[in-house]
C-alpha cells in the first residue's frame, strides 16, 4: 500500500496531497480514480484543487446516476436552454437514439452542416472585445467558441496565453453574456 501511495504522492502536484489529506481524503484513492470530482467537493475540497485533479487523473463527474446529469446540466455554467436540455436528455438510455440526418445526395455518412441535431456554437470573435488576433491566440488554446470561453477556468486561460487574468475574466464575463 505504501508504494501506491508514494506513487500518487510523485504524481500529485504540490499542495494538493495536503489538501487532500485535510479534506480526509487519501491521495492513492485519487490516482486510482477510485473518487469523483462530486465526491472530492462533498468532502470540502477547494473546487480549484477538484477541478485540476479531475483533469490530471481523468476523474468521473459522478458515480451517482440517479438525477446527476440534471443537477450537472443546472449547474454548468455558459449552457444555453437546448444544451441543458441535451445534458438532461442524455441521462436516459437511448440518448443517442435519433433520427439520422438525411443526406439529400451528399456522400453517403456526410452530414450536411445545416441539418445538425445540436445548435451551432457562437463564435468567440462575437464575444465584446474579443478581436480576430484574441481569437487566434485563443484558437491555440482551444477555445474556438463563446460558450467554450464563458466556462473557463480564466487563471489557467491567462497563463496559459500570458495575459492578465482580468482581461481574460472579462472576457468570459463578456462570453456568459453573450450566451445567456
Amino acid at each position: 500500500m505504501a508504494e501506491t501511495r508514494d506513487g500518487a504522492a510523485r504524481l500529485l502536484e504540490p499542495g494538493h496531497r495536503e489538501a487532500l489529506e485535510d479534506a480526509g481524503i487519501e491521495p492513492a484513492i485519487v490516482s486510482r480514480q477510485s473518487c469523483s470530482y462530486r465526491m472530492l467537493l462533498d468532502a470540502g475540497l477547494d473546487e480549484g484543487v477538484a477541478d485540476a485533479l479531475r483533469r490530471q487523473f481523468s476523474l468521473p463527474w459522478s458515480f451517482e446516476t440517479d438525477g446527476d446529469l440534471d443537477r450537472r446540466s443546472s449547474e454548468v455554467r455558459g449552457l444555453g436552454e437546448a444544451e441543458r436540455a441535451w445534458v438532461a436528455a442524455s441521462a436516459d438510455e437511448g440518448w443517442q437514439a435519433f433520427e439520422p440526418v438525411s443526406s439529400s445526395g451528399a456522400e453517403a455518412g456526410a452530414e450536411d452542416a445545416d441539418d445538425r441535431p445540436w445548435p451551432r456554437p457562437t463564435p468567440v470573435t462575437a464575444v465584446t472585445g474579443v478581436s480576430p488576433e484574441n481569437a487566434a491566440r485563443l484558437a491555440e488554446a482551444g477555445i474556438n467558441s463563446a460558450e467554450r470561453l464563458a466556462t473557463v477556468h480564466a487563471t489557467e486561460v491567462a497563463k496559459v496565453l500570458e495575459l492578465s487574468v482580468l482581461h481574460v475574466r472579462t472576457w468570459r464575463h463578456n462570453a456568459r453574456e453573450l450566451v445567456d
